[in-house]
C-alpha cells in the first residue's frame, strides 16, 4: 500500500468516525445552516479549554487587553488588503482570463503549483492548530474584558458530510453587546490576527532554523518546474512536470538562477537551448513571449532541488515531513487568517464591519442593508473565483 492510498483510507476513516461521533453526541450538537443539507456547520458544544482561558486571561490581563487593542488597527489594515486583493483578483480574471489563477478550497490531496502537495496529515494537523489558536485568542481576549464564555468545542464544515474541522468559543453575546465598540473590535480581531502572527513567527524563526539544517544535511542537484500551457515548446519536446534539470546549454548547474537569468536577458524567440535531465538532453527552440522581446519555452513554478548527503539518508523522510508541516502551518495560518478578515457574513471581518457600520450610521436598518450588500458582493466574487478554478473561466473567450 502506497502512502497516498493510506492517506485516502485514513481520510475516509476520519469522516466516518466524525459522523458516528457526532451522531452519538447529537444532544450537544448545533447545526448552523448555510445551504442545508449541502453546506452547513456542525458545532459540538463542550467546556474544552475554558479553564485554561480563564486562568491565562486572569494571569496576563493587562497584556492581553493591550494585545486585543493592537489587533484593531492590524485587522483594519488586513481587511482593506484582503478586500482589494479579492477585487483585483476578479478584475484580473476578466482582463487576463488565461494567465490569472482563481480561488481554491484548502483541502487535502491538493497539489498547489509552486508550493507543493498538501497531504491529509499535514492538512488535519495544520487546520487543528490554527483553529485552536484562533478560537482561544477570541476567548482569552473576551475573558480579559470580563466576559463569560458560555461554551467551547469543535466544529466541522460539512459538504454533505463533516469534512473540514474547526473550533469555536462562544462568549456571552448579551454581555458583549453591552461592551464598548473597542472591546467588540478587539475580541473579533484577536482570532485572525493571532493566526497571522503565528504565521510570521514560523516564517521568521522556525523556517530559518529548518533551512539552516537543510543546508547542512543536503546538497543542491538542480531545479524542477511545471509546464505552463499546452502546445508550448517544453511540452512538445517531451518534458514533464517535476523533472529535475541538472544542466543548461550543456553546462552543469545546481540551481535555477543561471537558467532564469539567461532566459530573461539573453534568449530571443527562435533561439535553441538544451536542458539536461538525468542522462537525457532535450533540445528546445524558444517562442516569443507576450511582449515579443524574449524567448520562452513554457515552464514555470521553479523550485531548487536538493538530495541528502551521504550518511544522512535516514533523515530524509522525517526531516522533509517536518519542513512541509511548518510550510503548511505558515501558509494556512496566514491566508486563512487574512480570509477571516474579509467583511463577509459571519466571519470575523464581517462582524467587525457590522459593528463599525452600526456605530457610524444612525439608521440601523440602512446600516444592516449596507453590510448585507457588501457581504453578498464579496461572496459573489469568491464564488466566481471558485468557478474559474474548478469549472473554467467564462471570460476565457476574451483572450
Amino acid at each position: 500500500m502506497n502512502l497516498l492510498n493510506f492517506e485516502i483510507i485514513t481520510f475516509i476513516a476520519f469522516v466516518l468516525f466524525m459522523i458516528i461521533f457526532l451522531f452519538r453526541k447529537r444532544k450537544n450538537i448545533v447545526i448552523q445552516k448555510i445551504i442545508h443539507p449541502i453546506l452547513y456547520l456542525v458545532l459540538y458544544r463542550s467546556n474544552f479549554g475554558i479553564n485554561f482561558m480563564n486562568k491565562f486571561a486572569k494571569k496576563h490581563k493587562e497584556l492581553i487587553i493591550f494585545f486585543g487593542y493592537s489587533c484593531i488597527g492590524l485587522s483594519a489594515v488586513g481587511m482593506i488588503f484582503i478586500t482589494f486583493s479579492i477585487i483585483k483578483m476578479v478584475y484580473d480574471l476578466i482582463v487576463a482570463p488565461i494567465a490569472q489563477p482563481g480561488v481554491a478550497l484548502v483541502l487535502p490531496f491538493t497539489n498547489v503549483p509552486g508550493i507543493g502537495y498538501l497531504s491529509f496529515f499535514h492538512w488535519i494537523i495544520a487546520i487543528f492548530i490554527l483553529a485552536i489558536v484562533h478560537e482561544f485568542a477570541h476567548g482569552i481576549v473576551a475573558k480579559a474584558h470580563g466576559l463569560s464564555i458560555k461554551s467551547s468545542g469543535f466544529a466541522f464544515f460539512a459538504v454533505l458530510v463533516p469534512i473540514i474541522p474547526a473550533a469555536f468559543v462562544e462568549p456571552d453575546e448579551k454581555q458583549l453587546e453591552k461592551k464598548p465598540d473597542t472591546v467588540k473590535y478587539s475580541v473579533f480581531a484577536a482570532g485572525p490576527i493571532i493566526n497571522i502572527v503565528l504565521a510570521l513567527l514560523i516564517l521568521l524563526i522556525a523556517m530559518p532554523i529548518l533551512l539552516n539544517i537543510e543546508t547542512r544535511i543536503t546538497e543542491p542537484i538542480g531545479f524542477s518546474f511545471d509546464l505552463n500551457g499546452q502546445d508550448m515548446p517544453a511540452e512538445q519536446a517531451g518534458l514533464q512536470n517535476g523533472m529535475i534539470v541538472n544542466s543548461f546549454n550543456r553546462q552543469p548547474l545546481t540551481e535555477v538562477s543561471p537558467f532564469l537569468e539567461k532566459m530573461q536577458y539573453c534568449t530571443q524567440p527562435g533561439d535553441t537551448i538544451t536542458l539536461g535531465i538525468e542522462s537525457t538532453t532535450y533540445t528546445i527552440t524558444t517562442v516569443a513571449s507576450d511582449d515579443d522581446k524574449r524567448g520562452i519555452i513554457g515552464v514555470t513554478n521553479f523550485k531548487n532541488e536538493r538530495k541528502m548527503k551521504s550518511g544522512y539518508e535516514w533523515l530524509k523522510h522525517p526531516f522533509f515531513w517536518i519542513k512541509d508541516m511548518f510550510k503548511w502551518l505558515f501558509l494556512l495560518n496566514f491566508f486563512i487568517g487574512l480570509f477571516n478578515l474579509l467583511p463577509l457574513g459571519i466571519v470575523d471581518g464581517g462582524r467587525i464591519l457590522k459593528t463599525f457600520l452600526n456605530n457610524i450610521m444612525d439608521d440601523k436598518k440602512k446600516a444592516r442593508k449596507l453590510w448585507s450588500f457588501i457581504s453578498f458582493f464579496l461572496l459573489v466574487l469568491l464564488l466566481f473565483g471558485l468557478v474559474t478554478t474548478y469549472l473554467g473561466n467564462p471570460f476565457a473567450f476574451l483572450n
